[in-house]
C-alpha cells in the first residue's frame, strides 16, 4: 500500500534561532492552515488532510480543479492552504472560511475571499513514494510537475541565507521561517531536527482548560482563558489571556466554552491562582493560538494575546516548547 492509500501525518519542525548554512534551504513560514493534498488527476479528484486528520476539502471549492494544475496522474503533496490580502496572508479570512459549514456561504467566500493551496514538499508521485529521496530532489519534481497559478502556487526558498531571509521577513511582519536541510528524507508524522522553524513573532498552540468571569462591558462574557499545554508528558498550566479579540469573539468563545464546563480542573496539578478568582473549568477541547512576549522561568507566558481558534490541532500538538 502506498502513501496514495493511507492518512498521512505531517513532517513537523523544531524551533530554531536564524541561522546561515549551506546545508539548509529557507522558506517563508506561511502563516495558514496545514493540508496534505491527495491528487488523483484521472478522476478530476482533489482531497485535502488537516493536522486533526479531518478532510476538509468542501470548505475550499475554488481549489478543487488544481488538479489540472499537475503534470502528473497521481501525486501526494503537503503544503499549506493561504488567503492572502495585499500580498500577504490574512489569517482572520482564513478563520472564517473554516468555520462555515452552510454550501451557498461557502460558495460566496470562495468568490470574495478565495484560497491559494502554497505547496512545499511531495510524497508520492504515479505509484511510487518518494519521502526517501533527498529534499532537493523532491523540490525538482515539484517545479516540474506543478504550474502555478492563483489557486496553486510552489513555497519559494532561498539556499543557505537564512538570517538575511528572516530579516527580511521582519520588516514585513511576516511569522517567520523554516529552515529545511537539503539532503533531508520526509519523516511522515515526526517533528524533526531536519526542518527548523524560526519565527519573529513568538506563538504557542495551547489547550483552554478553563475561563474566568468577565468584568465591566465583558461582565457576560468570559474575562480571561486559563491555558494549558503538554510539558514532559504532562498538560500543565502555561497562564491566563484576556485580550485579542473584539466583543463579537468573545460572545462567540463565550458560547462554545459555555457548552464545554466541567466541575472539576482538568489538569492533573491543579495551578495555584488567586482566591478570589472566579474560574469555570471546562474538557480539554479548543485549542487556541497565542502570541507572547516570552515564557518565564516558572514555564508560564508573559503577556499571551489570542490569535485564533485552531481548529486543524489536535490536543498533543500543544507542546511547550522552550
Amino acid at each position: 500500500m502506498t502513501l496514495f492509500e493511507q492518512i498521512i501525518k505531517p513532517m513537523l519542525a523544531e524551533i530554531s534561532e536564524p541561522f546561515d548554512s549551506d546545508e539548509f534551504c529557507f522558506e517563508i513560514k506561511i502563516d495558514g492552515t496545514r493540508a496534505i493534498a491527495y491528487i488523483d488527476k484521472e478522476k478530476k479528484e482533489v482531497r485535502f488532510l488537516n493536522r486533526r486528520l479531518k478532510w476538509f476539502q468542501s470548505n475550499y471549492p475554488e481549489l478543487l480543479n488544481i488538479y489540472e494544475n499537475i503534470d502528473a496522474k497521481r501525486v501526494v503533496l503537503d503544503g499549506e492552504i493561504v488567503v492572502f490580502k495585499e500580498g500577504k496572508p490574512d489569517f482572520t479570512a482564513l478563520q472564517t472560511r473554516e468555520h462555515v459549514g452552510e454550501k451557498l456561504r461557502i460558495k460566496l467566500l470562495s468568490e470574495i475571499m478565495p484560497a491559494t493551496y502554497v505547496v512545499f514538499d511531495i510524497l508520492h508521485l504515479d505509484g511510487q513514494d518518494i519521502i526517501d529521496k533527498p529534499l532537493t530532489e523532491r523540490k525538482k519534481i515539484l517545479e516540474k510537475i506543478v504550474k502555478e497559478d492563483k489557486r496553486i502556487m510552489l513555497s519559494s526558498y532561498v539556499i543557505g541565507r537564512g538570517k538575511e531571509l528572516f530579516e527580511k521577513v521582519k520588516e514585513r511582519s511576516l511569522e517567520g521561517i523554516v529552515a529545511k536541510r537539503l539532503n533531508s528524507k520526509y519523516e511522515v508524522g515526526k517533528r524533526s531536527k531536519n526542518w527548523l522553524k524560526i519565527k519573529f513573532l513568538k506563538t504557542l498552540d495551547c489547550v483552554i482548560v478553563g475561563y474566568t468571569k468577565g468584568e465591566g462591558w465583558r461582565e457576560k462574557y468570559f474575562g480571561a482563558l486559563v491555558l494549558a499545554c503538554f510539558h514532559e508528558n504532562k498538560l500543565r498550566y502555561v497562564g491566563r489571556c484576556g485580550t485579542g479579540l473584539d466583543e463579537k469573539g468573545y460572545a462567540e468563545l463565550t458560547e462554545e466554552l459555555k457548552k464545554l464546563k466541567v466541575e472539576e480542573c482538568p489538569l492533573e496539578e491543579k495551578p495555584k491562582l488567586p482566591s478570589d478568582l472566579e474560574i469555570t473549568w471546562v474538557k480539554p477541547k479548543l485549542i487556541c493560538e497565542v502570541k507572547f512576549m516570552e515564557i518565564t522561568k516558572d514555564l508560564q507566558l508573559r503577556a499571551p494575546s489570542f490569535v485564533r481558534l485552531r481548529e486543524d490541532k489536535n490536543i498533543e500538538d500543544c507542546i511547550l516548547e522552550i
